[in-house]
């Protein structure tokens, strides 16, 4: 369901999450009038609910979006290094690729250009739909690597090619580093528990404010714009791949031969 938000323009995704919260809002609150009166307590007094509920569950909700951001932002950290990391590799071994003897060298570039094309018009479509790692889909890419390693592996080329060799497992190791980042972000476990702090908090100031009705709409909502931009910047920063925010392949794309 997220990688709709994802997808979003970012004026979009925030209005989105504003929307959502604001008709939860409302229904919280129809709720809580709709059930004060029936449970024998009158609209006009305070309930006997302390405040310091609300202080508590405000702390534990900016305790765990600390959290998630603090783990996203280690994510888009890893990702730009793996991608670096993989364009530096391949840059390296094209530079390498002139120790091979003519009859080989332009096979492994045909090979490793046909990767970066194949890195850019697959991998990374693939990466911005958040595709699973075991799709068949990053096979076509990776075909074209392991040629090049298994190339320069050869019994006539490995002893003199041995530099270009560990460039070339250095673009697998990053590129497995990429795809990885590529599916981090916020767990499903932390998802709920932000919802469920969040929509706690949000209760416990409707209920505490029951009393004045004005001031209940007021602080509801005060705390509803509050939430509303946490959710929107850890969706727009969720995905390292994913959104209109995300990281683009530029390194790759200067490396190919036109």
């Amino acid at each position: 369901m997220f990688i709709l938000f994802h997808q979003l323009p970012l004026a979009a995704m925030f209005l989105a999450v504003l929307a959502l919260s604001i008709a939860a809002c409302w229904l919280l609150i129809c709720l809580v009038r709709f059930a004060i009166p029936r449970l024998g307590y009158r609209m006009d007094q305070p309930l006997p609910i302390r405040d310091s509920i609300i202080n508590t569950c405000g702390a534990l909700f900016a305790l765990i979006v600390a959290f998630s951001a603090a783990g996203i932002w280690n994510d888009a950290v890893s990702a730009r290094t793996a991608v670096q990391r993989e364009a530096d590799a391949v840059e390296t071994a094209l530079t390498l690729a002139v120790v091979l003897p003519e009859e080989t060298r332009p096979e492994l570039v045909d090979g490793l250009q046909a990767y970066l094309r194949d890195v850019i018009a697959i991998d990374w479509p693939a990466m911005a739909r958040s595709t699973p790692l075991t799709n068949a889909v990053f096979d076509q890419s990776e075909k074209h690597l392991l040629g090049a390693i298994h190339l320069v592996s050869r019994p006539n080329t490995a002893a003199a090619c041995s530099p270009l060799l560990n460039q070339l497992l250095e673009v697998r190791h990053a590129r497995l580093a990429r795809l990885t980042a590529s599916v981090a972000g916020v767990t499903w476990a932390q998802w709920c528990a932000m919802w469920l702090i969040s929509t706690t908090t949000l209760l416990s100031i409707i209920i505490c404010n029951s009393h004045a009705f004005r001031m209940q709409i007021v602080a509801a909502h005060l705390y509803v714009l509050v939430v509303s931009a946490a959710y929107f910047v850890i969706l727009a920063h969720d995905r390292p791949f994913v959104g209109r925010i995300s990281i683009q392949p530029t390194a790759f794309q200067g490396l190919i031969t036109r």
